[in-house]
């Protein structure tokens, strides 16, 4: 194209036009990497803003979780000291108005408060008293078959604790029931490690688990249970022929303070007898220290298991087991 030619075209109204339109293309395009430049600035700002909130989040609840679990410890010291004291006065017997079952109130810490509470475990029924390898587990048996009548629960819930910890026994009926559940499972075949284990035994479903857990425990076998700190339903295991109005006067409202197991005869002489007085006594040895701490609004909720060894013993006091949130 000669020069005249290409002056000619420029002065072309559609020359003009095209320029114009050509322009205002590339001041779009312009526009629109100006915003996809925004828009991804902003969103790598937003990522990097909740990833260093999540970040603090996360530091703050690991610190928290720390502070916790240090305060958890000093209430089992506390408890300990608490144990000791009540120890000390050498009453003889352990009550539920012994200095240990006084509660600690919620109590001003940096951050929050914590809060305690200690729970004789004497006063409930050790199920690792059914053991079958145990040597009096067949006296312990017939108590258990009282308590639950006591709480009108299935009698035969008793034979399935016993087949779920019975070693010698190397195939049961209840095998076939563990083996077709949705996540088939065995029997434990050893003593109970906590009362929760409940909920894999045959027979066991929820309303049950919920009657049956507040008065048993997972102790030691042949840990006896203490008449003073006992509930009603466990009362109704020191005979046959007791009555929930007998086990009512015996529990006198959560207040007995019995110094031996003559004084309950005495105090209920129409129970004639205690059947199987080795299994009862007004000493414990075993208590759940809790401990209910809250930190920055976030609850944090820890079990110690305590062992108190009696006067004169060696052993002491010390943590047999730590759990964390309750059951």
């Amino acid at each position: 194209m000669s020069v005249n030619e290409d002056s000619e075209h420029r002065r072309h109204p559609n020359y003009r036009a095209q320029q114009v339109f050509r322009g205002a293309r590339q001041r779009g395009v312009a526009l629109l990497v100006a915003l996809l430049v925004v828009a991804l600035a902003t969103i790598l700002i937003a990522g990097l803003l909740d990833r260093g909130e999540l970040a603090a989040a996360r530091t703050r609840n690991a610190l928290r979780e720390e502070q916790a679990q240090a305060y958890a410890r000093g209430l089992e010291n506390y408890a300990a000291e608490v144990l000791t004291r009540a120890q000390a006065q050498n009453t003889g017997y352990d009550a539920a108005d012994s200095i240990w079952a006084i509660p600690l109130p919620p109590t001003p810490v940096p951050g929050g408060t914590i809060a305690a509470q200690m729970t004789d475990l004497n006063g409930r029924f050790n199920l690792n008293n059914l053991d079958p390898a145990y040597r009096t587990h067949a006296v312990w048996l017939r108590k258990f078959v009282l308590l639950l009548n006591a709480l009108k629960l299935d009698p035969s819930i008793a034979n399935h604790i016993v087949t779920w910890m019975d070693l010698t026994t190397p195939a049961s009926a209840d095998d076939q029931f563990y083996l077709a559940q949705p996540v088939p499972y065995r029997r434990a075949l050893r003593p109970f490690a906590h009362v929760s284990e409940l909920r894999l035994v045959a027979g066991m479903d929820g309303e049950t688990y919920a009657a049956l857990a507040p008065y048993v425990t997972a102790l030691p076998e042949g840990t006896p249970i203490n008449i003073n700190t006992a509930s009603v339903p466990v009362l109704m295991t020191l005979s046959s022929n007791m009555t929930r109005e007998m086990a009512l006067a015996i529990w006198q409202q959560g207040g007995a303070h019995y110094r031996d197991r003559k004084d309950v005869l005495d105090a209920q002489p129409t129970l004639g007898a205690i059947e199987d007085p080795i299994c009862f006594g007004v000493q414990s040895s075993y208590f759940l220290a809790r401990g209910l701490i809250t930190l920055d609004g976030l609850p944090f909720e820890f079990d110690s298991l305590i062992e108190r060894s009696a006067p004169g013993a060696n052993g002491g006091i010390r943590v047999l087991q730590r759990s964390r949130g309750g059951d």
